[in-house]
């Protein structure tokens, strides 16, 4: 923290630009926190309505920013802010933003080595996070608060610095019309369950993943009053499926791991009657497309990383647990266990205040 207060001198302040043309933000990972920078791309299209904004996001994430309307162009951020990087990997993207000739970055990464790539880069305007003044060389700073916040409204106290407004949005995903007609056959109406998640570029957190067998269960409640259950993942995700797929009792579930993009998820997800799933990225997708979300937490704070969508559209299930002050970077919750965690009955106690809607209007879950 020394190191970083000293540094800070060295890189002056300034106040927010008065109308910048073009915007570079920066999100290099993940894709649930991607996800969670939606809002604030589009306060900044809000803020600054004639600029242009590009975004440097890492490939592991980039589907989920594809076809956003906010968005012009998106830059390969390569290894920088995933796993590890070094000084040549800093410069090349660097290179890349100079060449855009960008009037401001934003930069939503609390990482230094982030941070300093649009100074690198000659980018005279620069907001970003400042946690524990590793900040330092923006040029305008927002701290991160100490207090637990979510993720999503920490992204969008950037917005507030630039004097706009962060208190009307919410995480956003948009399928193309391709993915939207290029879906596999499915029996309506149908549930996702997305069993799968807990890895990203440079962390492994399995632990979250909700027990198999009570993913099972789960998927027997639903298929015993007449609704389709659709497992969902990542192609290495497909034995994991076939294992809940093996333990239930009632119907057997379609797996689709594997077969469908991130956009054709993200569709399949809008004619969904519900989607069921840990803290992923693959959550944080189907809330933001629109889906009815049942989200269940464990080793993670739903406070900091749940879904950032209106209360009417999501639910978060968790028991409480002591985890670590800086969130789920600092790593394992070494003494959690699922015995403790959300059980069969609380899921299906909330997926069930959900599907009584949808029960009132069944006829509409349906293809167009």
């Amino acid at each position: 923290m020394m190191s970083s207060k000293i540094l800070g001198r060295f890189f002056p302040k300034r106040g927010a630009p008065v109308d910048p043309k073009s915007i570079i933000v920066l999100k290099p990972c993940c894709l649930g926190d991607v996800v969670l920078a939606t809002p604030t791309i589009a306060a900044l299209q809000a803020r600054y309505p004639q600029a242009k904004i590009d975004v440097a996001v890492g490939r592991w994430s980039r589907a989920a920013l594809e076809n956003n309307p906010h968005i012009r162009h998106l830059l390969d951020t390569g290894r920088v802010g995933q796993g590890r990087y070094g000084w040549a990997d800093m410069w090349r993207l660097a290179k890349r933003l100079r060449q855009g000739c960008y009037d401001l970055a934003v930069t939503l990464d609390r990482s230094p080595v982030v941070g300093l790539t649009p100074w690198l880069a000659g980018i005279r305007h620069r907001v970003g996070l400042d946690s524990a003044e590793r900040g330092f060389a923006h040029t305008l700073r927002v701290p991160v608060p100490t207090e637990v916040m979510h993720e999503a409204a920490i992204y969008l106290r950037c917005v507030a610095a630039l004097g706009g407004e962060s208190d009307r949005f919410w995480t956003a995903f948009y399928p193309t019309e391709a993915d939207k007609h290029n879906l596999p056959p499915v029996a309506l109406p149908f549930v996702i369950i997305h069993p799968a998640g807990g890895v990203n570029p440079g962390m492994k957190m399995l632990d979250k993943r909700w027990p198999v067998e009570r993913l099972a269960a789960l998927g027997d409640q639903f298929t015993q009053r007449g609704l389709a259950v659709v497992l969902t993942g990542v192609g290495g995700d497909s034995a994991l499926c076939r294992e809940v797929a093996a333990q239930m009792t009632e119907l057997p579930p379609k797996i689709l791991a594997g077969e469908l993009t991130l956009g054709q998820f993200g569709a399949l997800c809008q004619r969904a009657a519900l989607f069921v799933g840990a803290d992923t990225g693959a959550m944080h997708i189907a809330a933001a497309a629109g889906c009815k979300t049942v989200a269940i937490f464990g080793p993670s704070d739903p406070q900091r990383y749940g879904p950032f969508a209106p209360p009417e559209q999501a639910t978060v299930l968790w028991h409480p647990v002591l985890l670590p002050d800086g969130g789920v970077g600092q790593g394992k919750v070494f003494d959690f266990s699922w015995e403790q965690g959300v059980s069969v009955k609380e899921a299906w106690k909330a997926c069930k205040q959900f599907l009584a809607l949808i029960e009132l209007c069944r006829d509409q879950i349906a293809l167009p």
